[in-house]
């Protein structure tokens, strides 16, 4: 038996987000970090059955259950925005395995400054990255400006893990 999916909406939100369970299930669901794992050719789907269903022509068999998986590779991989293809280490979907990594070598490479420095250095340039792939692109940023704040950001985070790590 085919689903109806005539009174399907792909942008309507799954979970009620009038309640803080269920945001907390729509973000749990864009930021699951199995999506980093997905191929490019099963993105490429995504996106394509998610615009369908935007014009409201889904392929005939099509489940709902289908549909809302399209739609949480689209919104995990996807910019808002733009709706270009995100890098996989900017995506908010890679945040907890590359975080864990970084913050791994961090715990084990703290003895010397070089090292401090170093993967200082390395956790704020990956955050930097995922708030530029994750940033409005609605709203244009100068190279210039962006780069004032890279270089700030990661200025501070060194000069205060320095500062700590002297201090200890």
């Amino acid at each position: 038996m085919e689903a109806d999916l005539s009174g399907f909406n792909i942008d309507a939100p799954r979970w009620d987000q009038r309640t803080f369970l269920g945001r907390v299930k729509h973000f749990l669901n864009i930021t699951d970090p199995r999506t980093v794992f997905v191929s490019e050719r099963e993105l490429d789907w995504a996106k394509v059955m998610v615009e369908k269903s935007r014009m409201g022509v889904v392929p005939p068999g099509t489940q709902v259950e289908q549909l809302l998986y399209a739609k949480k590779l689209y919104d995990s991989a996807f910019h808002p925005d733009t709706g270009e293809k995100m890098n996989v280490i900017g995506r908010m979907s890679f945040q907890l395995p590359g975080g864990m990594i970084i913050t791994g070598f961090m715990l084990q490479f703290y003895r010397t400054m070089p090292a401090v420095i170093f993967w200082q250095w390395v956790n704020q340039s990956f955050n930097a990255l995922v708030n530029y792939t994750n940033r409005n692109a609605a709203s244009p940023t100068s190279v210039r400006q962006m780069a004032l704040s890279y270089f700030t950001a990661t200025t501070t985070a060194v000069a205060t893990a320095v500062g700590m790590n002297m201090l200890t």
